[in-house]
């Protein structure tokens, strides 16, 4: 009777052993999950973003008079009579020495 009842003990301790380990991996396996989810779900909500800005951009882009007014700006082409002035942007990063 004692050996049966401590072969039982034994057993029982070692299926216990097993399943918390067990919960204990996958509950940190879920962990990681749940924290990787996050982060691609913030990650997915920046690319909405930016897929509504290209969109936006894009449908700037059919529009003629703004590929004039991007075209003067960023290349300096000019319309007839109109002069171009190239001013220098300031520099935040020097100081003046005092």
């Amino acid at each position: 009777m004692y050996r049966r009842l401590s072969l039982f003990l034994v057993f029982a301790a070692v299926m216990s052993y097993l399943m918390i380990t067990s919960f204990i991996s996958q509950s940190s396996a879920l962990d990681k999950k749940v924290a990787q989810k996050r982060h691609l779900e913030q990650e997915l909500k920046q690319l909405k973003k930016q897929q509504e800005i290209l969109k936006e951009d894009i449908i700037k882009l059919n529009d003629d008079d703004y590929l004039a007014k991007l075209a003067r700006k960023e290349y300096f082409f000019s319309e007839n009579g109109e002069i171009i002035f190239n001013i220098p942007e300031k520099n935040e990063d020097k100081k003046p020495n005092n």
